[in-house]
């Protein structure tokens, strides 16, 4: 005798499963309910209106930008950069203000941080000018990679090359290195090897670096190659042009097999 299975259900036994009760009505359960959703509700509508109001309000625009550390770039010109002005400081990316301020020629680099309620602080580091370059009729402070910095329109206390090339340059370009290496190097030499002090340095480039005197012929050195050779060179004819009475325009030692007198 085999008993065969048989699968049980509300329906075959009369039962049947109740719905959930829903919270009844007055008790303390619908109440909680109820407080749960309003206070929800309330905290929702004032996220929403503090929000708004932070977005909205004049009192979180950028009003000051504070700049520390320049000297070359004046403060307006990196307020002009920064571009924030008027802006709501939550949106203001000091990330982006300090890669443009870095565009700035002068700048090295540049950090920006945004102080609450209506402030922008950036500090600045400068690019260190080392010389003067002078193109067009401009005077350029550039340093010592050659990057021209900006323009000047006043008397600097920095070694001094007139460029009288043809080509014109502007601030974020850059000059010859070695222009700049060979006017150093010469304002070491000559005044113990050669007695000499120049008046003004000259660039061309096709000449190269050229010593200008108050009262004696120019001298081409072209680059910073063998430099102290050629300062023994220059001081050799100088003698020799001395024995002889001479009076050149131009001594060229820029080439260590022919240097000449003309």
């Amino acid at each position: 005798m085999s008993v065969g299975r048989h699968r049980f259900t509300s329906s075959s036994t009369g039962l049947s499963t109740p719905p959930p009760t829903p919270p009844q009505s007055g008790g303390p359960s619908l109440l909680a309910w109820v407080v749960t959703k309003l206070l929800a509700l309330i905290l929702l509508f004032g996220a929403s209106g503090l929000l708004y109001y932070v977005a909205a309000s004049d009192g979180f625009r950028i009003e000051r930008v504070v700049v520390v550390g320049s000297q070359l770039v004046p403060s307006a010109e990196i307020e002009r950069a920064a571009a924030v002005t008027g802006l709501n400081i939550f949106w203001v990316r000091e990330e982006e203000v300090g890669h443009r301020l870095q565009a700035i020629a002068a700048v090295q680099s540049a950090r920006a941080r945004t102080v609450l309620p209506d402030r922008l602080e950036v500090r600045i580091v400068e690019r260190a000018p080392v010389a003067v370059w002078q193109n067009g009729g401009m005077s350029y402070l550039v340093d010592a990679e050659g990057r021209v910095l900006r323009s000047i329109d006043q008397a600097v206390a920095l070694p001094t090359i007139h460029d009288v090339g043809a080509q014109p340059i502007q601030p974020g370009g850059i000059v010859d290195r070695s222009a700049l290496a060979t006017m150093f190097h010469l304002q070491q030499l000559l005044p113990g090897v050669a007695g000499l002090t120049p008046r003004e340095l000259e660039y061309g480039p096709d000449t190269g670096v050229t010593v200008v005197q108050d009262a004696g012929p120019r001298i081409r050195f072209g680059g910073d190659d063998d430099l102290e050779w050629k300062v023994r060179a220059l001081v050799a004819i100088r003698r020799e042009i001395e024995r002889l009475g001479q009076r050149p325009e131009v001594i060229d030692v820029r080439f260590k097999d022919r240097p000449y007198v003309r």
